[in-house]
C-alpha cells in the first residue's frame, strides 16, 4: 500500500497559481490536471493523494475532512496512460518508430504501448519522458502505471488535497478522456451541460463559484470549459453527443434574461448539428430513474465504455460491464420519458420567445 499522486480527469476551475504554467508555441494556457470529473468545480492546481489497498471493494484511509474522494479502476488509469504517451510523443515531434528505437524495440512494439496492449515498464517511462523532453511528467506517469497494474476487480481511491503545495505545470490534455471519446451521453437535471454552455452562462456559474471559493481563476476556468466543446464541434470526427435535461434546467434564470436568451439561442444552433441529440424531460414527468443526479457515459473507438457520476464530495468511474449496462438502461429510460429531439427543440424555441 502506497501514497500516490494521480491526476485523473478534467476539473473545470483553475486557480490563479496555475498561471505559473509554461506556454508552448504561443498557445493559450492549458489546464494541468486530468482530475476529478467532467462537471467538478474544484481546485485544479493540486495533486491527488491516493492510498491503494490490494483487493476489490475496500475503502481506503480517508484524507482530510474536506478532501474530495474519486474512485476508479485500472482500466481508466490505463486509458489515461496510453493517451498521454501518444500525446507527449506527438507534442515532442517524434514518430512511434523513433520512440520504439529509443527503447530498443520496433515501431510496432511502441505502438502496443499506445494501444494499451502492453503496459510500459518503469525504466521505459524514464527513457521516454527524457526522450520527449518532459522529465517533469515522469512522476505522474509512474503513478498512473501503479494504478493501471491493479487487477480488474481492484480500484484506487483518490483524495483531492485542496491545499496541496505540489506544483503542477503544463498539461495539454486538460479535457482528459472526454476529449478522445467518440460518444458522450449526458443527463443533468439542474444545469445545461458544459459542452453546450455559452461563455456568458459559464461565466455566471464560475464567477459565483469564485465568489465563495478562494483562488479560482475565472477567465482561465471559462477558457477551459469552452475548449472542452471542441470534442463535438471539431471538423474531423466530432464525438456524438446525446444530452437529456429536465425542463427546469431551461427555466432556471442563470444570469438573468439576456444570458438565458443567449443560452437558448445557442442550444437551438448547436442541437441542429447532426452529431448532437438533445432531449428535454417535461415537468409532467414526476418520477424517473435518475432523480439522484447527473451522470455521464463515455464511449471510445474500440467500444469500451465508462460511466461517471459524482456527488458534492465524491466521484466514481464505473467501467465494469454490469455497471455500464445499468447506466445505459437508465439513459435509455430517460430518453423514452423525454420529448423527442424535434419536440424538445420546439420547447426550447417556445421558452426563448417567452424571454422579453
Amino acid at each position: 500500500m502506497g501514497l500516490i499522486a494521480v491526476p485523473l480527469f478534467p476539473c473545470e476551475t483553475i486557480t490563479h497559481s496555475a498561471r505559473t504554467a509554461t506556454r508552448h508555441d504561443g498557445s493559450a494556457l492549458r489546464a494541468e490536471t486530468i482530475a476529478c470529473g467532467l462537471r467538478s468545480i474544484r481546485n485544479e492546481h493540486c495533486y491527488f493523494r491516493v492510498l491503494m489497498r490490494l483487493g476489490g471493494g475496500h475503502r481506503f484511509r480517508a484524507g482530510r475532512d474536506d478532501d474530495v474522494q474519486v474512485t476508479f479502476g485500472p482500466q481508466v488509469a490505463r486509458r489515461v496512460l496510453r493517451y498521454e504517451l501518444d500525446r507527449l510523443c506527438e507534442q515532442a515531434g517524434k514518430t512511434q518508430a523513433q520512440a520504439g528505437e529509443r527503447l530498443g524495440m520496433s515501431r510496432v512494439g511502441f505502438g502496443h504501448l499506445i494501444t494499451g496492449k502492453n503496459l510500459p515498464s518503469k525504466p521505459a517511462l524514464e527513457v521516454l519522458m527524457d526522450f520527449f523532453g518532459r522529465p517533469d511528467r515522469l512522476p505522474m506517469m509512474l503513478e498512473l502505471l501503479a494504478v493501471a497494474k491493479l487487477k480488474p476487480d481492484q480500484h484506487g481511491t483518490v483524495r483531492q488535497d485542496i491545499d496541496s503545495s505540489s506544483t503542477v505545470k503544463d498539461f495539454e490534455l486538460a479535457i482528459g478522456l472526454e476529449a478522445v471519446a467518440t460518444g458522450i451521453e449526458v443527463f443533468d437535471p439542474m444545469l445545461v451541460s458544459g459542452l453546450l454552455q455559452t461563455e456568458a452562462y459559464a461565466r455566471e456559474l464560475i464567477a459565483y463559484h469564485a465568489s465563495i471559493t478562494l483562488g479560482v481563476n475565472v477567465e482561465d476556468s471559462i477558457a477551459l470549459r469552452l475548449r472542452r466543446q471542441s470534442v463535438i464541434t471539431r471538423e474531423a470526427g466530432p464525438a456524438e453527443l446525446w444530452c437529456v435535461v429536465e425542463e427546469q434546467t431551461l427555466r432556471r434564470p442563470v444570469g438573468g434574461p439576456a444570458v438565458m436568451a443567449g443560452q437558448l439561442d445557442h442550444l437551438l444552433e448547436t442541437t441542429s448539428r447532426p452529431n448532437v441529440n438533445f432531449q428535454v424531460i417535461p415537468h409532467e414527468v414526476g418520477v424517473h430513474p435518475s432523480l439522484t443526479g447527473a451522470f455521464y457515459l463515455l464511449r471510445f473507438d474500440d467500444d469500451w465504455r465508462v460511466a461517471y457520476e459524482e456527488a458534492r464530495r465524491s466521484a466514481h468511474y464505473y467501467d465494469s460491464p454490469e455497471a455500464v449496462e445499468d447506466y445505459g438502461k437508465v439513459m435509455n429510460h430517460l430518453r423514452h420519458l423525454a420529448l423527442n429531439p424535434k419536440r424538445s427543440r420546439a420547447l426550447v424555441a417556445k421558452l426563448r420567445k417567452e424571454i422579453q
